[in-house]
């Protein structure tokens, strides 16, 4: 059973329109808005919210329908980007907030305030206010405090986005301990594929206002359901040819010079656009047996090498330029220097037709 779904909705807010979202996180899920600045995943958020109306469509949460129910009385909790703590209290007081707004008993909003600092590591902030804290300190007072009524759905716009590395690591720790802890559905907008692969069970794509592409981080990743996706996760290597067929099962995609193997049948002269994901090239030195079935290379040189901390991400130049990421730990003895000629190595199956172009 779908713990919240949203079914059809619309909104507009000056020029802009969220069109025809439907949405489903289950019961426990992790699910990450991910899309640019200007896609709509806060104005979703606010509606999900309660804190903005929908022009059309609905949000149900549990099956019960939330058009006319109060954020208050949602059982959703929400962290904005900025936190939005109140200065002139301190953690503790921000923290058991929502809970005298409940009028709960005094000994109960002590015992739930130091429950969840010691839960999130912060019972060291308990009387301390904003102005002594830093990012990540704030951020898990919040969190803390959007926790405090028991929601059973979190919803955090964005919070590691103002975090230094270090913070956004240790909060992002924190994040993932809530998750694996506690039965409580997380809704996170990010514009960072790095949070994405981290945390979510299911990642929703928006751009533009509509629902690009839903699925787990895996799949949207490394097959992008579009061109406009591919771009946007940032597939290094994305081109656009035309289909020439040969009388086999398979159809070669000419692209200048170059010709790559496809791994199907497609019509003679159709112009469609592939991605290949740069961690699934291999790079090698000799030339590949041409036997090989549904196995493509291409000769190139490599233009530079970029190391990383578990990666190296290759550019390499020849009849199209190619990048290819190879981990350092199990290539670590294959990795060629600048210069090299080398040959770039991939199956058919490693080519992902896009549509939407």
């Amino acid at each position: 059973m779908s713990l919240i779904a949203l079914e059809d909705l619309s909104v507009v807010v000056g020029d802009f329109r969220l069109d025809r979202i439907t949405i489903e996180a289950g019961d426990g899920e992790y699910l990450v808005l991910l899309g640019p600045s200007g896609a709509g995943k806060t104005v979703l958020l606010e509606v999900i919210a309660g804190l903005r109306a929908p022009d059309t469509g609905t949000v149900t949460v549990n099956r019960k329908d939330m058009d006319d129910m109060p954020p208050e009385h949602r059982s959703i909790g929400l962290v904005y980007q900025d936190y939005s703590l109140f200065p002139h209290m301190t953690a503790a007081e921000n923290i058991a907030y929502g809970l005298k707004l409940q009028k709960r008993p005094v000994q109960a909003i002590i015992d739930r305030v130091d429950t969840l600092l010691a839960e999130l590591g912060i019972s060291s902030l308990r009387d301390r206010y904003l102005g002594s804290m830093s990012g990540g300190e704030q951020q898990r007072v919040a969190i803390a405090r959007a926790l405090a009524t028991g929601p059973s759905v979190l919803l955090l716009d964005e919070p590691f986005a103002s975090l230094d590395p270090r913070n956004r690591d240790e909060c992002m720790r924190v994040i993932q301990h809530l998750k694996d802890t506690r039965s409580i559905t997380i809704i996170q907008v990010s514009h960072s594929g790095d949070e994405a692969y981290a945390l979510a069970d299911k990642v929703v794509v928006l751009l533009g206002g509509r629902v690009a592409q839903a699925g787990p981080p895996d799949e949207i990743f490394s097959k992008p359901a579009s061109l406009e996706v591919a771009r946007f996760i940032g597939m290094e290597n994305v081109f656009t040819g035309t289909v020439v067929n040969n009388g086999n099962d398979h159809s070669q995609l000419s692209i200048g010079s170059a010709t790559i193997l496809l791994p199907d049948a497609y019509p003679s002269g159709d112009l469609i656009s592939i991605g290949i994901p740069a961690g699934s090239i291999k790079v090698v030195t000799s030339q590949p047996a041409p036997e090989d079935p549904g196995m493509n290379g291409i000769a190139c040189h490599v233009k530079n090498v970029t190391l990383g901390k578990d990666t190296v991400m290759l550019r390499l130049e020849g009849a199209i330029p190619l990048t290819a990421v190879l981990k350092r730990l199990s290539d670590e003895g294959n990795i060629p220097e600048a210069g090299t000629q080398v040959y770039a190595v991939f199956k058919d199956t490693d080519v992902h037709i896009l549509s939407g172009f």
